[in-house]
């Protein structure tokens, strides 16, 4: 495939902060991709730059891939680490090289004639259940996020009824518990409460057990760490130890219907995560900043037995390549595969392709607000899938 054309452009994240989109022109096709921003960045992550830094770099770049014909995505892949040897892409920034990356997908797919996800499947395509967000906001209990998800899965869309219907009713819940709650939303449309963690996990049972799902949190740990020896929740005044916090974790799990628990801990301890990885089994101990979509970090969570599932992020690694090795690598060590949007989104919808075509158990795709994007998409795969 040769490239006729290659341009990079500013638009706006639903943060209303800059981001990237390329759009790449070959001899039959046009397509456009851009990348999401993270609020919450792990320290393992691959490097943004600026969009103006990005856009300087491009302008060195961009005749390059005029250049030049590429075979496969690994091409593509392969040469973006040519022009920046770095291990977190901090010279052309990780953003630059995941638009150029994915707008390659886009078209070796559509030259192809076929969707992105049925380009990526090496076997019959299945859909991943939803993780939901529902409760978040830090802030609200502490928690960065609390989340519903199904157990079991016979259709995506039967379950995100049940989970669109259940965010209405913990809404309900809130107006009548929580004396402020005003209907307001976090940038993942997730609602905000001042009601303290204890709370808003007895109103999620409440719900959860209605609608038979199972509650997640998503504890982002790193940023209650003060970077020594506590974990500090300012919401609820407790003031934990590695320890304490561990205590905590696995008698949370054990007292309310949580099944999905992610960063309980650090980004650097792996012990404690695998101290709960043990301890509750089967639910899912997850690895988002632990992990940051690093094969490196992954091995060595494999070798620790620190997890039983693993958040995929492409923007924390810069290519569609390296997701793929980690999702690969995962599967093959019996690992649940989380495919997530970041909380600053474009009206791209390429994770959800990903997720259908490399097989991911599940989708963290939000609940409501401009997230929608993505749940329709999901939708439309499922009624391709069902044909």
């Amino acid at each position: 495939m040769r490239v006729k054309r290659i341009k990079l452009r500013e638009i706006f994240a639903t943060n209303s902060k800059k981001t990237l989109e390329i759009e790449l022109e070959t001899e039959k096709v046009r397509v456009r991709s851009s990348v999401p921003l993270g609020t919450s960045k792990g320290k393992f992550e691959a490097l943004y730059l600026s969009t103006s830094e990005a856009a300087s770099k491009f302008v060195f770049i961009k005749n390059k891939f005029l250049s030049q014909n590429f075979n496969s995505q690994e091409e593509v892949d392969d040469f973006l680490h040519s022009l920046d040897r770095t291990e977190n892409f901090s010279e052309i920034g990780a953003n630059l090289a995941l638009a150029i990356s994915s707008a390659f997908l886009k078209a070796f797919a559509a030259e192809n004639h076929q969707e992105v996800f049925e380009f990526l499947s090496k076997e019959k395509a299945k859909m991943p259940r939803p993780i939901c967000n529902i409760v978040g906001f830090k802030g609200s209990g502490d928690v960065e996020e609390y989340l519903l998800l199904p157990v079991h899965q016979t259709s995506f869309r039967e379950n995100m009824e049940k989970i669109m219907q259940a965010y209405l009713k913990v809404a309900e819940l809130l107006k009548i518990r929580d004396p402020s709650f005003s209907f307001t939303k976090d940038l993942e449309s997730a609602w905000f409460t001042r009601l303290s963690l204890i709370e808003i996990l007895k109103i999620l049972t409440k719900v959860s057990n209605e609608f038979l799902l199972k509650i997640g949190l998503d504890f982002a740990a790193s940023h209650m760490w003060d970077g020594k020896q506590y974990y500090s929740y300012s919401m609820n005044n407790y003031i934990f130890s590695t320890q304490d916090q561990l205590n905590f974790v696995i008698s949370l799990a054990r007292k309310f219907p949580i099944f999905y628990i992610e960063d309980p801990f650090n980004q650097e301890d792996f012990v404690s995560f695998s101290v709960a990885n043990k301890q509750l089994s089967p639910k899912l101990i997850c690895g988002d900043d632990l992990l940051a979509t690093n094969v490196k970090r992954l091995k060595d969570a494999i070798d620790l037995k620190a997890i039983s599932s693993a958040i995929v992020k492409p923007n924390q690694i810069g290519t569609i390549s390296d997701t793929i090795k980690f999702v690969k690598l995962a599967k093959e060590n019996k690992i649940f595969t989380i495919m997530s949007h970041r909380s600053a989104e474009t009206d791209d919808n390429l994770i959800c392709h990903l997720a259908v075509g490399l097989g991911c158990d599940y989708i963290k795709v939000g609940t409501s607000g401009e997230r929608v994007s993505k749940i329709n998409e999901l939708l439309r795969i499922e009624e391709i899938l069902n044909k």
